[in-house]
């Protein structure tokens, strides 16, 4: 941790001013660490699969919850930082990246303010992030992750479009028209890197959510 805090001082701090929190956050972050576990999502294996850690080095996994991104790309060797509003879920990951011996950084924030400095970030991890965001508020969120990508920075970002034959819960703000997700991205400032793509949770095959991988544009 001593070593991300020297990294971290040329970070521009803000005041977080809105809160996504429903409920508990005891509660919200022993549900998410039972469902996923430690297991890394499927955008954290593609960012480790098509990034060398040497070379574009720092990424930002964003509402990552309990850190299983952040801690598991820490591992395959690139500076990784959580950033997170629920300070429950910051107390897991600090825990076992003390245990697994991991410099990992984290930080309690929520979008659509982020205390980075502009152009510091390689990579986003934005998985199952956004949804969780009113929609009011999806657009300045996500020009806010373009002001602190490095130019040609990547975006990995998920979101809920649908739920088969199921309710969703009030709290999830879901991007119901694939359209829409690109839509939104490229009027944030990002352009495709391959076609959006309709996956669903493999324990959950009902949930359909979207997932696409953006570059940052000029």
């Amino acid at each position: 941790m001593e070593g991300h805090k020297k990294r971290a001082s040329n970070w521009c701090e803000s005041d977080m001013k809105i809160s996504y929190v429903r409920g508990l956050e005891e509660d919200g972050a022993k549900f998410w660490l039972s469902r996923v576990g430690w297991e890394p999502s499927q955008a954290s294996r593609k960012i480790a699969q098509e990034n060398d850690p040497e070379k574009a080095c720092h990424v930002a996994d964003i509402g990552g919850g309990h850190g299983r991104d952040a801690l598991w790309l820490a591992e395959q060797g690139f500076h990784s930082i959580l950033i997170e509003p629920n300070e429950y879920s910051l107390r897991l990951a600090k825990e076992r990246a003390k245990n697994k011996r991991l410099c990992v950084g984290l930080i309690n924030a929520t979008l659509p303010y982020l205390p980075l400095c502009p152009e510091t970030m390689d990579v986003v991890d934005l998985f199952w992030t956004l949804h969780q965001i009113p929609d009011e508020y999806k657009l300045e969120s996500l020009k806010e992750i373009h002001r602190v990508l490095k130019p040609n920075g990547t975006l990995h970002s998920a979101s809920f479009g649908y739920w088969e034959g199921q309710e969703m819960p009030k709290s999830v703000y879901p991007i119901v028209e694939q359209q829409s997700f690109l839509t939104l991205h490229v009027s944030a400032g990002f352009r495709p890197r391959c076609k959006i793509e309709k996956r669903f949770d493999s324990a959950r095959s009902f949930e359909k959510f979207w997932y696409g991988t953006f570059q940052k544009s000029d």
